[in-house]
C-alpha cells in the first residue's frame, strides 16, 4: 500500500520542485541551513528522534533562522526569543494561520474562564485536589517507591474535569481518564511535523482511502474523540453543580454567538488535552529534578519555607508573593524542561521578509523552544543544569527575600498560539511544588529484591510533540510527624463536598 503510494508521490515530485524554486526567486535569499539534494531537498537530513536536538546544533552553525526544504515544502526554524517574538508574536496575523472569525469567538470564551481573575476564583479547588494528591503520594508512594506519573496525572485529571465537568477522578484508572491519555498519545503521534507525508503533499488527501491509510487513523480518533467530548459535556451540563460547561453554554445561549453545540464540547475538550500533558509533565520533570539536580535547592526552598510558612500548616496560594525561590523553581523547570521542545508549528499564511530573507508562504514554522531555553545570552552559563538562582536578581533583595527577573518563557507559545491555560497551569503547578517540597524528602525509588537505588536518566524521555520523560520510580517520605500529622488531619478530601465548592465558584464569578 505504502509502495504505491510513493510512487505516485513521486510523479509530483520533479514538477512540485521546479514550481517551488521558482517561486522562492525573489529579490531576497532563503535562510541558511544544511545544503538539500535536488528533488527530496532535506529530507535525507532530518532527524529520526529528539530533533530539538539537532536544531540547536544547525542554529549554532546557520544562526537564529534556518530553512529546510522537505521534499518541497518550506520549513523555517527559529532558534532565538527575539526572532521568535518578532515573527509569531508581532506578525501574529500572518504566522498564525486560521478563520479570523472562528479564533476571535473562541478567545472570547477561553478569555471568560482562563484569564487571571477568574482562573484565581478556582484555587480553593486545586488546592483542595493538592492536598489529596499529598495524601495518596504518603499513602502509596513512600518507601521503595512507585511510578508516580498516575498520581499526577490523577490530580491534574480531577482538576479540569471537575471545573469543567462537574466530576472528579478519583481513579487513575478511570476510564474518562485511561481514554483521554490514550487519544492525547495518538494525537501527539499526528501532530508531528513531517510524520506523515500529506503534510508535505496535500494533494494526497484526494486518493481513496484505501491508498490514504492516514484518513482512517485520523477518522477512528476523531469518531472516539467526539464520543468523549459529548458524553463529558452532557455529564456537565447534567450535573447539579455549577461548571464551566453549563457557565460557557449560558453565555453562548445569551450572547447569541455563532457556535453549535458540537463546537462547544470540542472547545472545552481541548482544554483538558491541553492541560492533562503540559501540566502533569511540569511536575513530573520537577521530580526527575529533585532527584537528579539537587545541588542545593532543595534545602534552600525548605529554609524559605520554614520561615514563612512554618510547620502548622501547608502553603497556600497566599504565601507566593513570600516565596520567590519557590516561584524561581517553578521558572527553572519550564527551562529546563520545557514541555513541547519544538513548540507548536505554525504556518504563514504570506510570503513575508525578515532581516534579509524570505520566508516562502505556507511555511511551516517551528519555534525550537529547546535552543531558546539554552541561551547563554539570557539565561546564562550551563544552561544544561537545573539552576533556579538564575531568575533571581543578583545581590537585590526585599522584604520577601528576592526579585524575580523578567526573563522570556518560550514554552507557553507565542502571539495568537500562546497558551489560554497558562494561568491556571501556574497556579496548579507552583502550587503542587510549594506542597510538595514542604511536604517530603522527594528520592528516587529502590529495588524491592536488592534495596538498591534504581538509576534515572535525566534525558530518558519521549519523542512527540511533548516530551515526556520515560518512566521512572520515586519514593515520597513525610519529612517529619509534622507533616504526617497534617496530611492525616486534613489532606483526606473525598469526604468533602465539591458541589459546594464549584457553586461558590460560580457565585464568585457572578460578581464579576
Amino acid at each position: 500500500m505504502h509502495s504505491i503510494t510513493y510512487a505516485a508521490v513521486f510523479t509530483l515530485l520533479l514538477g512540485l520542485y521546479i514550481t517551488r524554486r521558482r517561486r522562492n526567486t525573489t529579490s531576497f535569499p532563503l535562510p541558511p541551513g544544511p545544503t538539500p539534494l535536488p528533488i527530496i531537498g532535506n529530507v535525507h537530513q532530518a532527524p529520526k528522534s529528539h530533533g530539538w536536538r539537532q536544531y540547536l546544533e544547525w542554529s549554532k552553525r546557520y544562526g537564529p533562522i534556518v530553512y529546510l526544504n522537505m521534499l518541497g515544502q518550506p520549513v523555517i526554524i527559529l532558534s532565538s526569543s527575539e526572532v521568535t517574538h518578532d515573527l509569531l508574536a508581532k506578525r501574529g496575523a500572518i504566522f498564525s494561520d486560521r478563520p479570523r472569525l472562528f479564533f476571535q469567538k473562541h478567545q472570547k470564551l477561553q478569555t471568560l474562564v482562563l484569564n487571571p481573575t477568574p482562573v484565581a476564583a478556582y484555587l480553593p479547588f486545586q488546592n483542595l485536589e493538592s492536598k489529596q494528591l499529598l495524601h495518596d503520594l504518603s499513602k502509596d508512594a513512600g518507601g521503595y517507591g512507585s511510578d508516580v506519573h498516575r498520581y499526577f496525572q490523577k490530580t491534574v485529571a480531577s482538576i479540569i474535569h471537575t471545573l469543567l465537568y462537574g466530576f472528579r477522578i478519583k481513579d487513575d484508572q478511570d476510564p474518562v481518564l485511561r481514554e483521554v491519555i490514550q487519544l492525547n498519545e495518538e494525537f501527539s503521534d499526528f501532530v508531528q511535523v513531517g510524520a506523515h507525508i500529506v503534510d508535505t503533499f496535500p494533494v494526497l488527501n484526494n486518493l481513496p482511502g484505501f491508498l490514504a491509510p492516514w484518513k482512517q487513523k485520523a477518522e477512528s480518533h476523531y469518531t472516539r474523540k467526539h464520543a468523549l467530548r459529548m458524553d463529558n459535556f452532557r455529564r456537565g451540563i447534567e450535573s447539579p453543580a455549577w461548571n464551566i460547561s453549563k457557565y460557557l453554554k449560558e453565555v453562548v445561549e445569551r450572547d447569541d454567538i455563532d457556535m453549535p453545540s458540537g463546537e462547544l464540547e470540542f472547545e472545552l475538550g481541548t482544554l483538558i488535552d491541553a492541560a492533562l500533558d503540559g501540566t502533569t509533565d511540569t511536575l513530573i520533570w520537577f521530580v526527575m529534578a529533585c532527584i537528579t539536580q539537587d545541588k542545593g535547592f532543595i534545602a534552600k526552598a525548605r529554609e524559605e519555607l520554614d520561615t514563612v510558612v512554618g510547620r502548622d500548616r501547608l502553603p497556600t496560594p497566599d504565601d507566593k508573593p513570600n516565596l520567590p525561590y519557590i516561584t524561581a523553581i517553578f521558572e527553572e523547570i519550564l527551562r529546563w524542561r520545557p514541555i513541547a521542545p519544538e513548540g507548536a508549528p505554525h504556518l504563514n499564511r504570506e510570503e513575508t521578509t525578515y532581516n534579509g530573507y524570505t520566508i516562502p508562504a505556507k511555511s511551516v514554522i517551528v519555534a525550537n523552544v529547546w535552543a531558546i531555553t539554552r541561551d547563554e545570552s539570557l539565561f546564562g552559563p550551563n544552561t544544561d543544569d537545573f539552576v533556579p538562582e538564575r531568575w533571581l536578581e543578583d545581590n537585590i533583595k526585599n522584604e520577601s527575600g528576592g526579585i524575580l527577573k523578567s526573563l522570556p518563557v518560550p514554552g507557553w507559545g507565542y502571539g495568537r498560539r500562546i497558551c489560554p491555560g497558562r494561568h491556571f497551569a501556574q497556579n496548579a503547578v507552583w502550587l503542587i511544588i510549594a506542597q510538595l517540597l514542604w511536604a517530603f524528602d522527594i528520592k528516587a525509588g529502590r529495588s524491592k529484591e536488592t534495596g538498591e537505588t534504581m538509576p534515572v536518566d535525566p534525558l530518558a524521555c519521549t519523542y512527540k510533540l511533548v516530551m515526556r520523560a520515560l518512566p521512572f520510580k520515586a519514593s515520597f517520605e513525610p519529612r517529619g510527624p509534622w507533616v504526617s500529622n497534617i496530611i492525616n488531619g486534613e489532606c483526606d478530601t473525598y469526604g468533602v463536598d465539591h458541589v459546594v465548592m464549584l457553586d461558590q465558584i460560580g457565585a464568585d464569578l457572578g460578581k464579576l
